[in-house]
């Protein structure tokens, strides 16, 4: 019985003709209809010296592997090859070898037979438990790296893998013009971060086109490296940091940079990591980002949310963190902060359960039986000359006291809260109707979050008596799929002494009106 990969695996009752030769400098292997190994060596040393070799395995009668001038070179096509067997013969049979070699400063004897160049040809290739499809290779070795240029369904570019010595993965280094990962593939991802960033190589990866759950993600660039691995055994801190995550499609450039290591390991950032009531074996993503939008409404609909923003050109920049992996946000235990500025956009009339959290911005749930008819500016979406403010992030729950939209006919203000687990918001949300010219400079003043909303507008109202008479509130609670909406009576929130903004209850300390959708 042979216990090797395929297709050099056999049962003892099975029959396979081999033929094996080992006479002065040659040393030839047949094995069937399988495949072939024939090397030249110098015999002059204590120990045997490779000069030329050549691997065949799978090869029609027709095609044949000749012996290179210099070095090994293979040559294998095959219905399914399973590089993660043949990674784990090799490196067994050089580890084994290897003390032997380091004594005596010379290269592991095993090592000077593997292929220094090879052409790979599969229907079926399977590594680090994905599967390639129609796969053709052509690459080389030199000591412990090796490099290809690879061709299938799923990818096409060039490749580097940088094996290092001892318990490190080493390093990926590639440059790929396309790269398709499947659903499946991407949860295999989440799963291998979930269970141990120590078992993750160096990564330097470009990829023009990236696809991933259906979604194309244009040049993304990674790297990331895992640091300190050597002294986990001895206690030392376990963190793989990314350097750079850079996503650019047409219509944005997102940039990043942040890291996963225990909580409480290092302060590496304070104003996302506050204790959220877990025990330090846990590990924390945390995450520095900046998003420059080019048009916000086609980047929604590349992300599948079509028809929610027309337009829209601006920036968010933040913070965020979370624990767990970095490819599986973890909304109950997200902490951060991030601003957001977007100029010349509209929020269409969609269906709130698609729009989500976006239809409470749209405005569309306000109520139209208003002394002021609001319906020009709200009922086919809002226009609007910019949408800017300041929205921090505790356990999950988004919160704002300074979000401020302008447009042509009115400005809104909103403050108040969305959970972004539960789909939930309880937001206060204040239309000021554009009545001269003066109101739209008043309005374009940026809030201050030290300040909010309220205190915003009690200044304002003392300048401009008219506006306040013209103003209206509302009060959103209930799901973002069906927003509750309630009117506020201003004047009775300000008879009872509360503050007109930062109240959602009239004199009677109930809601004014009925609900509308």
């Amino acid at each position: 019985a042979l216990n090797l990969p395929l297709p050099l695996n056999k049962a003892a009752e099975s029959v396979m003709p081999v033929r094996f030769e080992m006479t002065g400098q040659r040393l030839s292997l047949d094995v069937g209809q399988v495949g072939s190994i024939n090397y030249q060596r110098d015999m002059s040393a204590p120990e045997p010296r490779i000069l030329r070799g050549a691997i065949a395995l799978g090869l029609t009668p027709e095609e044949s592997a000749p012996m290179p001038q210099s070095g090994v070179m293979a040559n294998i096509n095959l219905t399914s090859v399973d590089i993660d067997a043949w990674a784990n013969l090799f490196s067994r049979a050089v580890n084994g070898n290897a003390t032997k070699a380091a004594a005596n400063g010379s290269t592991p004897l095993v090592q000077a037979y593997l292929p220094d160049t090879f052409a790979i040809r599969a229907r079926e290739l399977r590594v680090s438990g994905r599967r390639l499809n129609n796969l053709v290779i052509g690459g080389s070795r030199v000591g412990r790296t090796w490099r290809a240029n690879v061709d299938a369904n799923e990818l096409n570019g060039y490749m580097e893998y940088r094996q290092a010595e001892g318990a490190s993965l080493g390093s990926v280094y590639a440059r790929l013009a396309r790269l398709t990962l499947a659903p499946s593939s991407a949860q295999e991802v989440e799963t291998l971060l979930d269970q141990q960033e120590a078992s993750i190589p160096a990564l330097d990866i470009v990829v023009d086109d990236l696809e991933l759950r259906g979604n194309r993600l244009g040049r993304v660039e990674i790297d990331a490296v895992n640091r300190n691995t050597a002294r986990v055994r001895e206690g030392g801190v376990r963190e793989w940091r990314l350097n750079k995550f850079n996503v650019t499609v047409p219509e944005a450039t997102f940039a990043a940079s942040g890291n996963w290591v225990t909580v409480n390991a290092q302060a590496a950032a304070p104003a996302a990591t506050e204790s959220v009531g877990i025990t330090n074996d846990k590990r924390r993503t945390v995450m520095n980002f900046k998003l420059d939008i080019a048009d916000a409404g086609a980047l929604l609909t590349r992300f599948g949310t079509k028809d929610v923003v027309r337009r829209g050109k601006g920036k968010m920049e933040g913070q965020v963190a979370w624990l767990g992996s970095p490819l599986k946000p973890d909304y109950p235990s997200m902490n951060g902060a991030f601003a957001v500025n977007v100029e010349n956009g509209q929020f269409l009339k969609a269906d709130a359960g698609a729009a989500k959290l976006l239809s409470v911005l749209s405005l569309q749930a306000l109520p139209r039986r208003l002394a002021l008819d609001f319906r020009d500016v709200f009922s086919e979406g809002f226009a609007f000359d910019f949408l800017r403010g300041d929205v921090m992030i505790e356990q999950g729950t988004a919160k704002t006291n300074n979000l401020q939209m302008k447009g042509v006919t009115a400005a809104v203000l909103m403050e108040g809260r969305a959970d972004i687990a539960r789909e939930t918001q309880d937001v206060n949300v204040v239309v000021v109707p554009e009545i001269n010219a003066g109101t739209a400079s008043l309005i374009a003043t940026a809030i201050n979050p030290a300040i909010g909303v309220g205190t915003f507008l009690a200044q304002l109202f003392l300048r401009k008596p008219l506006m306040e008479a013209a103003t209206q509130e509302f009060h959103v609670d209930g799901s973002w799929a069906d927003p509750q909406v309630t009117k506020v009576d201003r004047q009775a929130a300000k008879r009872s002494g509360t503050n007109g903004a930062n109240s959602t209850k009239g004199a009677t300390g109930q809601p004014e009106s009925t609900t509308n959708r």
